[in-house]
């Protein structure tokens, strides 16, 4: 968690994406408030001018209904009645005769007209109608006399400017909660990314083992930080191989380059004959071409590593390449006393280099004849299985300890009975890499007695 003061973090804070993000979806949250307001605004607006006008035009048509059942006397009646009986809603009435002259109502005497019109009462306001503003309805009677049913207009006014305070107030308040509520989320990211920042100062100051907390939200920026933590072991796993490999290159190169100085040093003080500085010559080229042979198998995995040769996947027809190779080294393994059986199903094929999946299985072969003795039984076995196919380099040689088997597929590792037989040390490792390129799983297993290396990948 971060430790710096809320009044500095806030200007961090207000350049957060969440921040800019929460301002834009308020933002978007006015624009549609705007447009509720002026919908809200023009729908009750007509909706209350409709029932107005639905109201003054019943009251005119039932006082004009009395007229011609009860003549002007009947209807002055009935205006004094309606005046004394006080609604919600005050109604305003007049009516005069053809002439204009007053009869009844609460309204001063005008010139007729027909139809509804909005209009300022003459004398000005009074206690039920403070503005004076006034909406009638005009009809001339059947007798010619005139007739107006009002009300009092600013009610409609009263109504819009209600629905005006509702949405400023609403939108107001939810402007103030989009940015509080901005301000709250920028700060929490603000405080992951100053978590990821020092992490990554951590590993650059060389601390490869930090690593990024997780808040097991499984959102967004968990995701991420478990990716970027995948990318960190994976980096750092680089770093030690790479710490290792150069280590094992130190280590292990000493003894060829030694020897190789070695002989050259005697060539030059005790040789003394063209034949003695050839078979000098003879042995440190063989030396140098150990060495070529070692760099060029470290070179050969790196690019393995790297997955650089995917490109080039194409269909392989895995069956044939096994017989391919058990029918090559048969020759080698009678040479060397070793039996070499096969038990190949035919028509299974994968995706892979061709090449690179015949020097895996070479390399297999080849390490059990080299480290079994004169007799031993080397198996090369391919079936097929519910989820794709199984290879399985095996023979019942000495075998492989069981705390030793992972350690063994490392570069230059080898069994301390191994060290007197040529060799690199870099044969399983390259089966490793070729393995891991393919998508093939990997594991060395008890032959009893002997050792198996088995292989799992998926078939066409």
């Amino acid at each position: 968690m971060s430790s710096e003061h809320p009044t500095r973090t806030l200007p961090r804070i207000l350049r957060s994406a969440t921040f800019r993000l929460t301002l834009i979806y308020a933002g978007l949250f006015v624009v549609s408030v705007v447009a509720l307001f002026i919908t809200v605004f023009v729908t009750a607006t007509a909706a209350l001018q409709s029932d107005m006008y639905a109201l003054l035009h019943t009251e005119a048509f039932q006082l004009a209904e009395v007229q011609r059942r009860a003549g002007l006397v009947g209807v002055a009646d009935q205006i004094s009645r309606r005046m004394n009986f006080r609604g919600r809603a005050p109604m305003y009435y007049l009516l005069q005769t053809r002439t204009q002259q007053f009869i009844a109502g609460n309204l001063p005497s005008m010139q007729p007209f027909q139809g509804d019109v909005e209009f300022v009462r003459e004398g000005g306001e009074d206690e039920l109608n403070p503005r004076g503003k006034l909406t009638g309805f005009g009809v001339i009677l059947s007798d010619g006399s005139f007739l107006v049913v009002a009300q009092d207009a600013s009610r409609l006014v009263d109504m819009q400017h209600a629905i005006a305070r509702a949405f400023v107030w609403a939108g107001g308040l939810t402007l103030l909660l989009a940015i509080m509520g901005g301000l709250i989320l920028g700060r929490n990211f603000v405080r992951r990314i100053d978590t990821i920042g020092r992490t990554s100062r951590a590993i650059m100051e060389g601390d490869l083992a930090a690593r990024i907390p997780t808040r097991g939200t499984n959102d967004e920026i968990d995701q991420l930080i478990v990716g970027l933590n995948a990318m960190l072991d994976r980096i750092q796993g680089l770093m030690d191989g790479l710490r290792q490999v150069t280590g094992d290159i130190a280590h292990d190169l000493r003894t060829p380059l030694g020897r190789l100085r070695q002989r050259l040093e005697d060539a030059r003080e005790h040789a003394q004959s063209t034949d003695e500085y050839a078979s000098a010559t003879e042995a440190a080229i063989v030396e140098a071409d150990t060495l070529l042979e070692i760099f060029s198998a470290l070179l050969r995995i790196a690019q393995i590593e790297a997955g650089s040769q995917k490109s080039a996947f194409t269909d392989v027809d895995l069956s044939a390449v096994m017989h391919d190779v058990g029918e090559a080294y048969t020759p080698s393994a009678e040479d060397s006393q070793h039996t070499l059986k096969f038990e190949i199903a035919d028509g299974i094929h994968m995706t892979g280099d061709r090449q690179l999946l015949a020097q895996m299985i070479s390399n297999l072969v080849e390490n059990a004849l080299n480290h079994t003795p004169s007799g031993s039984i080397v198996r090369i076995v391919l079936e097929r299985t519910a989820k794709g196919f199984e290879a399985k380099v095996s023979d019942n040689g000495p075998g492989v300890p069981e705390a030793e088997r992972e350690k063994v597929l490392d570069r230059f590792y080898r069994l301390d009975r191994s060290r007197t037989t040529s060799g690199s040390g870099l044969g399983l490792a390259l089966v490793k890499a070729i393995a891991h390129l393919h998508g093939v799983s990997l594991r060395l297993e008890d032959a009893r007695p002997g050792l198996s290396v088995i292989l799992n990948g998926s078939s066409q």
